[in-house]
Parts: structure tokens; sequence; C-alpha cells
């Protein structure tokens, strides 16, 4: 498995605390970047006053951390100027909440 898929999967696992429901299918992951051995993720909250903002950002840290090879440097940082709409959840999560 490559590294990318590798992060997407760890976060999959990571539920919004709010939402109860994982962060690739929320739509809140706004982007991995991978330089060698650094990953660097940025999420997007689904408010502009998310109050979980950085329980969200240390689950996740901590989850890629776990699942990535020893010796890579992983960031995750919240992407305050990127709104967040319904269009990002993944099919089935639009479907259930209605969107």
């Amino acid at each position: 498995m490559e590294l990318q898929e590798t992060v997407m999967a760890a976060l999959a696992t990571v539920d919004d605390p709010e939402m109860g429901e994982n962060l690739v299918d929320l739509g809140v992951v706004g982007g991995v970047h991978i330089d060698g051995t650094s990953v660097a993720v940025t999420l997007i909250p689904t408010s502009a006053t998310c109050p979980m903002a950085d329980v969200m950002v240390d689950d996740a840290l901590a989850a890629v951390q776990r699942a990535c090879p020893p010796g890579t440097t992983v960031d995750v940082q919240m992407d305050w100027d990127t709104a967040w709409s319904p269009a990002r959840l993944a099919p089935a999560l639009r479907e259930r909440f209605g969107w």
C-alpha cells in the first residue's frame, strides 16, 4: 500500500467527535501532501466555530503517526479558510443526512 493510501485509511478510522462519522466520509480531509518522509494533512472544519477542532487534529495526528513507517514526520492542521459544505460528504452519508 502506498503512503497516500495508508494515510487515508488511517484517517478513515478517526471519527468526528460530534458527528460520529469518520473524517474521510465526512469530507473534512482537505488534502494530504507527502514529501519524502514528511506527511502534511489538512482538515476542513464543518463549521467556522468547530468546538472539537483540536480533538480532531489530535486524533488524526495519532492515527496517521501509528500507520506511517518509523521516521515519518506527520503534521495535521485545520484549514479555517476553506468552507466545508455537504457536497463534500460521501454519497452514502449525503443520502442518509438528506443532503
